[in-house]
């Protein structure tokens, strides 16, 4: 039985002793000690799971008894049977595989108070996230914390691995940006997967007040001025690289008074900041800092050509997620001889499934993390089928490409993520994997995960609301991290990234007054995108993302696309489809030619 806790009991001792290494760290005279025994637990945990992916069948075979035997006496757990299947095959024949919507009734019983319909233990948060429909999500967690601070501590020890000349005192830029929390009518939390507590900030480099911010922005400007007030500073983590591109740009155009509060001790007036917050912050720059201040504008007025190790001499690693293929152009253009560490594959619904412990540069591969959920695979040609077979951790080939399914503690079984990822290899005997991307995907800057379904009905939508007759025919739609500075529509002053959108109207009413028609549909379909995704919304709200930029194009030009992809590359007409998601700035490029 003892066996049966072990994961549960890990993961509390981790959290346990975090805040206990913690307080100690704020006890005069104990500093050493709580920081050196904060990055031993990542150590330990890592070990722990380096030896699981010698044996990963026998990880996840001990997690799914454990799941099983945990939730088996819950409503749905005699619903269906969990206590009485035996083994991985007989699970796999017995529970259909599934989405959100199978467990939305009983999610909504426990927000509602009721215990005991998923998981034997008590829901302790809520993570809201977009569905695929548009329709709202909220993925329960028994220990969300727990998982977050083991994540923490396993990635801060593959860094170390990778960066060995890492500090124990050198802090870390950690951007964050605070989300809205609120709770259920039962008093239970409603959060991001990435929300962190109060006890986990004492070694970053922006104080503990810098973490109430809820503007993208302001978080930006003030992330930026505590961490290039230590010279020290030894590591960044942002999710994912177009945040570190946003602060770049952000530096670029304030730097000068970022510079100025340092050297001053000031927070800009102009800063739309709490009271409480400001004053907070302000006590933590005590008279300024005039030698650093003079150190930052001999090398950032030269420009910001490697910018990154020259007002940080002891920065040794990124940690972040190269979602959109932009890391050659940052190292290149900011960071030269600086490691980049992936953060891991995680998504809302489990924050923690998989891991990588090399360089970026060196392979930019993960490992499934067998510990922390008991996964299946669909194969990529089959992911169209409702009940498609699956196969276990273990029976995967390198090369192929299949759709992640997950069974975890918190009440998930058989859980379809939608993640195409391809099989690279393994590491002992355990598969590496690279993450394609989620199917039927389209718009994602940041976490918001738009898919094409809820994209045609926002562009459907706005495209109703004008006036006149006016139909929708052909659509595309990209990311302005695709495009470079020497793109057409290229906006240097913009921080933010935003979408781009294609569109191909038929008009049968004569109306025709393209301007003025872009300048509506801007607005509406980001009105129509905010009411169908409240990741979107929220990124929206706090700034992260800029408006969507509309572009209406010539009648016949997506039919001279298909032309030109014709033309120049490999694709078949009898396998040509529209590219709903532009990959390419070359195409990007060629729509803008047909633009009215």
């Amino acid at each position: 039985m003892a066996l049966l806790n072990l994961y549960t009991k890990l993961s509390l001792l981790s959290t346990i002793c975090l805040v206990v290494a913690l307080l100690l760290a704020q006890v005069t005279g104990l500093a050493e000690f709580g920081r050196k025994a904060y990055m031993s637990f990542g150590k330990t945990a890592l070990y722990r799971l380096q030896k699981h992916w010698k044996s990963p069948r026998q990880a996840q075979d001990r997690l799914l008894r454990h799941i099983l035997l945990e939730n088996g006496d819950t409503e749905y757990g005699r619903r269906y049977r969990l206590r009485d299947i035996k083994d991985r095959e007989e699970f796999r024949a017995r529970h259909p595989l599934t989405t959100y919507e199978h467990y939305r009734p009983f999610v909504e019983r426990e927000i509602n108070g009721e215990r005991n319909i998923m998981t034997r233990k008590f829901q302790s948060s809520y993570v809201r996230t977009s569905g695929t429909t548009g329709h709202g999500k909220m993925i329960p967690h028994t220990d969300r914390f727990g998982l977050f601070v083991n994540y923490m501590d396993i990635l801060y020890a593959t860094a170390r691995m990778e960066c060995p000349k890492l500090g124990i005192y050198n802090k870390q830029l950690y951007h964050y940006v605070a989300p809205v929390v609120s709770a259920t009518k039962n008093g239970v939390l409603v959060e991001s997967i990435m929300t962190i507590r109060e006890d986990t900030r004492l070694y970053y480099t922006t104080p503990p007040a810098g973490f109430h911010i809820h503007s993208y922005e302001v978080a930006n400007y003030i992330h930026l001025l505590f961490a290039l007030s230590d010279e020290n500073l030894g590591s960044i983590f942002v999710v994912f690289l177009s945040t570190l591109e946003s602060l770049m740009k952000q530096l670029e155009q304030w730097w000068e008074d970022i510079v100025h509060d340092i050297e001053y001790g000031t927070i800009r007036e102009e800063l739309d900041l709490p009271d409480d917050i400001r004053s907070a912050l302000t006590a933590e720059l005590p008279g300024g800092d005039r030698q650093r201040a003079l150190e930052l504008r001999q090398q950032i007025v030269v420009g910001l050509d490697n910018i990154l190790p020259r007002v940080w001499p002891k920065l040794r690693v990124i940690i972040s997620a190269d979602s959109t293929g932009i890391w050659p152009k940052i190292r290149e253009k900011y960071a030269r001889d600086i490691t980049l560490v992936s953060n891991g594959y995680g998504s809302s619904e489990s924050i923690f499934m998989g891991i990588s412990i090399w360089a970026w540069d060196e392979r930019p591969d993960l490992l499934f993390t067998p510990t922390t959920n008991f996964f299946e695979f669909i194969k990529l040609q089959n992911t169209h089928e409702s009940q498609p077979e699956t196969l276990f951790l273990d029976e995967l080939e390198i090369g192929q490409e299949y759709e992640v399914v997950i069974t975890q503690a918190c009440g998930l079984y058989r859980y379809r993520l939608g993640d195409i990822i391809r099989v690279t290899g393994f590491h002992d005997n355990c598969p590496s994997f690279q993450f394609l991307y989620r199917l039927g995907l389209i718009l994602n800057l940041r976490y918001e995960k738009i898919d094409q379904g809820v994209a045609l009905q926002a562009f459907q939508a706005a495209v109703d609301r004008l006036p006149g007759r006016v139909k929708l025919t052909e659509f595309a739609a990209a990311e302005s991290t695709l495009l470079s500075e020497t793109c057409t529509v290229f906006e240097r002053d913009e921080l933010m990234p935003y979408y781009l959108i294609f569109m191909e109207l038929e008009f049968q009413s004569g109306y025709e007054l393209y301007e003025e028609i872009t300048q509506e549909l801007n607005a509406m379909l980001d009105q129509e995108l905010r009411d169908r995704n409240s990741d979107y919304d929220r990124l929206r709200r706090e700034g992260a993302i800029a408006p969507p930029r509309v572009h209406l194009v010539q009648p016949g030009a997506f039919e001279a696309l298909k032309g030109h992809i014709l033309a120049n590359t490999s694709t078949s007409a009898n396998q040509y489809k529209v590219p709903r998601k532009l990959q390419s700035e070359s195409l990007v490029e060629f729509l803008l030619h047909e633009v009215m």
